[in-house]
């Protein structure tokens, strides 16, 4: 009996490491399956892409928005790969809405404030919200053909951690990284 109480905890002490841990092939925290967000931009602003997840690292670029059917915002469409502190990675070599900083065009990533993006509740099925990602989290409520916008906190393997007014700061494991939905 004791020793299955033991291998139990056991069991349950690697969950919690492993929910954790860094991903070894990128030794970046949060790193996760590439998805899509977009920012919403005032017409004329840019975002700063810096070279390391703090707002004192050097600038490699800037996100610049695309026009939107509101005439005084702009989109800028972005590639998530991973996150670290409230900041975002996303791959700079498919991003349109990118525009270099001189010598610091080879740069495959750079990082954004995570809480700068946007996903979208606009989906085919339910969205399910839990508490944390993964073997441990709790389902806490199913989103059914809202409407409703996230905004990005972080990511980590298929999971988005985002936060809005009505859910609080949750993870989700269904979500649209286009503005206009990704319904039919």
């Amino acid at each position: 009996m004791i020793r299955a109480i033991v291998g139990t905890v056991a069991v349950l002490a690697g969950f919690a490491v492993l929910e954790r841990s860094v991903d070894a092939s990128t030794g970046h925290a949060g790193s996760c399956t590439p998805t899509n967000a977009y920012a919403m931009l005032q017409r004329g602003e840019t975002v700063p892409v810096r070279a390391e997840p703090t707002p004192q690292a050097v600038t490699i670029g800037s996100l610049q928005g695309r026009s939107t059917l509101k005439a005084d915002q702009s989109r800028a469409m972005v590639t998530m790969t991973g996150s670290q502190g409230g900041w975002a990675r996303i791959a700079l070599n498919t991003q349109s809405d990118y525009v270099a900083d001189g010598a610091a065009a080879t740069q495959p990533y750079g990082w954004v404030p995570a809480d700068l993006l946007t996903v979208n509740a606009r989906v085919h099925g339910d969205i399910a919200v839990y508490n944390q990602p993964g073997l441990l989290g709790r389902q806490l409520a199913t989103i059914e053909g809202d409407d409703m916008k996230f905004r990005v906190l972080g990511c980590r393997g298929d999971w988005l951690h985002v936060i809005n007014a009505r859910h609080g700061s949750v993870w989700i494991d269904k979500w649209c990284g286009r503005e206009d939905g990704c319904r039919s």
